[in-house]
């Protein structure tokens, strides 16, 4: 089997490590971290990239629903397989349940991760970044004074207090100096740090074609995904 893999640069250790144990032939394309805050675009380029795709088995997706950008991807001339996750969080973490219970009260929490330090530096992942992208694109889109009122309603204070920063760290991945990193600006910030333990099992899945329907979409060539929005199902077959 041959597989090619386009995933977000957020992955790319966990990624190149899966893949180095994995039975197939892979061929892996890394798109930029940040790609997410223009979720129109991103889905533009990821389907540009499928649409050109021929010679393989299957492509494998390194992102989960990312602020909208998979819906309305339609798969190719092969098969389009993607984890059911909201966002790269719940790969990071391992399952899409494990996300759930860490973050149903606030969603849109910041957390972290070796990718998000060592690409672009990003550090929190709920748009708060260090050039701002996500804030940039809602004034584009709103104006600044909607912008404001949205972004503040997005990611609101506890108890007047900005939210803590979670780390996910997975334990294959060496991550001590990100970790201090994430650790530090979070101090700058005067934000609670803390870290949970993540897993590879939903990136050692997807590349090694291990694709309970539980857990990834698999898209036939002439179909597409649709946003589902829940917490269990996600995406499916439009």
């Amino acid at each position: 089997m041959k597989y090619k893999v386009i995933s977000c640069n957020v992955f790319k250790r966990e990624i190149e490590y899966a893949a180095a144990r994995s039975p197939y032939s892979l061929e892996i394309e890394f798109l930029e971290l940040g790609e997410h805050a223009r979720p129109r675009e991103l889905r533009r380029k990821l389907q540009e990239r499928i649409d050109a795709i021929d010679g393989f088995d299957a492509v494998l997706l390194g992102y989960g629903l990312c602020g909208t950008a998979t819906d309305g991807l339609a798969a190719g001339k092969v098969p389009l397989v993607l984890p059911r996750s909201h966002d790269c969080c719940g790969i990071l973490l391992g399952s899409r349940k494990r996300f759930e219970e860490l973050f149903a009260d606030m969603p849109s929490s910041p957390f972290g991760s070796v990718g998000f330090v060592e690409h672009g530096d990003y550090y929190f992942s709920d748009g708060e970044m260090l050039f701002g992208d996500g804030y940039a694109a809602l004034v584009e889109q709103y104006g600044e004074d909607d912008a404001r009122y949205i972004w503040d309603a997005m990611h609101p204070k506890l108890d007047g207090r900005l939210q803590p920063i979670t780390f996910i760290a997975i334990p294959e991945i060496p991550c001590e100096e990100a970790m201090a990193r994430c650790r530090a600006r979070a101090d700058e910030e005067g934000r609670a740090f803390q870290v949970e333990t993540g897993s590879l099992r939903l990136i050692r899945g997807l590349l090694a074609g291990n694709w309970d329907e539980s857990e990834f979409l698999i898209v036939p060539p002439g179909r597409s995904v649709r946003q589902v929005g829940d917490w269990n199902e996600i995406i499916r077959l439009a």
